[in-house]
C-alpha cells in the first residue's frame, strides 16, 4: 500500500489527526503539501518531515477564504503537476447546549466545517477530473451519525460532511475519483484525559467505547492512507468510523 509518485494536499495539517496524516502519507511515499493558517508551525512541520527524508512543502491557507484555497491548489499543481489526494482535516468544535448557544458560533462552524470543505473540493476537482483519478477524504465525527449532547450544531455540520461526501461520490465516480468521510470518536495521542476532564470523568466517558480508550492519531491516519492508496480504489461514498466501536453503523 504505497503512495509513491502521488501528491497529497492536506488542509488543516496542524490538528492532532492532521499532523499524523501528514506523517503517514509521507511514510507511504507521497509528496505532501502541508497547509494550515499558522505559518511558523506549518513550516516547522514541513521541515520536520523533510529532515526525516520525506518530500514535503508548506502552503499557508485559511480555508474560510475561497481565494486562498484556490491559490493553494493552483500553487500545488504548478509546482508538482498534479494533485492526487485531498485530505480535509480542519474542524471547529464547540460544546454548548443549543438553547444557550450563540449565532456567531453557528456561523463559524458552518463556515469552517462545511463551506471550507466546499471550497477545497471545488478547487481541486477540476484537476482530478482532468487526471481521471483522485481521492478526497474528509475527517468528520461519529456525532454526525448519532448526534451528541452539547454538540447539536457541531453534529449537524459533521452530518453535512457525510451527506456531501456521499452525494459527491456519486457525481465523481465516472471520473475515477473516490470521496469518503472518516468519522472520528475521541482521538488522543495518549490515554491521559484532555484538559477539562477529571481522570474519573474521562474514564467514565471512555466506557462508551468498547475498547475503553481513545483512538490514536496514527490509527485515524492509517485509514486515511488506505483510502488514499490503490487499495481504496473501489471504496467510495462511505462514512467509515475509526472510533473503537463507539458507533457500529
Amino acid at each position: 500500500m504505497t503512495l509513491n509518485e502521488r501528491v497529497a494536499l492536506v488542509f488543516g495539517a496542524l490538528g492532532t489527526a492532521g499532523t499524523a496524516i501528514c506523517h503517514t502519507l509521507c511514510e507511504r511515499g507521497a509528496t505532501v503539501v502541508v497547509s494550515a493558517r499558522r505559518a511558523e508551525e506549518g513550516q516547522a512541520l514541513a521541515q520536520e518531515l523533510k529532515d526525516q527524508g520525506h518530500k514535503a512543502v508548506f502552503k499557508q491557507c485559511d480555508v474560510t477564504s475561497r481565494e486562498e484555497v484556490i491559490q493553494t491548489v493552483e500553487q500545488t499543481v504548478t509546482e508538482f503537476g498534479q494533485v492526487d489526494v485531498l485530505a480535509n482535516c480542519f474542524s471547529v468544535d464547540h460544546l454548548r447546549r443549543f438553547l444557550d448557544d450563540d449565532e456567531k458560533y453557528w456561523d463559524r462552524m458552518l463556515t469552517v466545517n462545511l463551506k471550507g470543505m466546499f471550497y477545497t473540493c471545488h478547487a481541486v476537482l477540476p484537476h482530478m477530473i482532468k487526471q481521471e483519478r483522485g481521492r478526497i477524504i474528509t475527517l468528520t465525527s461519529d456525532s454526525g451519525k448519532i448526534g451528541a449532547s452539547m454538540e447539536t450544531v457541531q453534529a449537524s455540520t459533521k452530518a453535512g460532511i457525510i451527506g456531501f461526501s456521499k452525494s459527491l461520490a456519486r457525481e465523481m465516480a465516472r471520473h475515477q475519483i473516490t470521496v469518503n468521510a472518516v468519522c472520528m470518536g475521541p482521538t488522543r495521542p495518549s490515554a491521559e484525559p484532555p484538559e477539562g476532564f477529571s481522570a474519573e470523568g474521562w474514564k467514565s466517558f471512555m466506557r462508551l467505547t468498547p475498547f475503553h480508550r481513545p483512538a490514536l492519531p496514527r490509527e485515524v491516519a492509517a485509514m486515511v492512507a488506505s483510502l488514499a492508496s490503490d487499495d481504496g480504489a473501489f471504496v467510495t461514498g462511505q462514512a467509515i468510523s475509526v472510533s473503537g466501536g463507539l458507533t457500529m453503523c
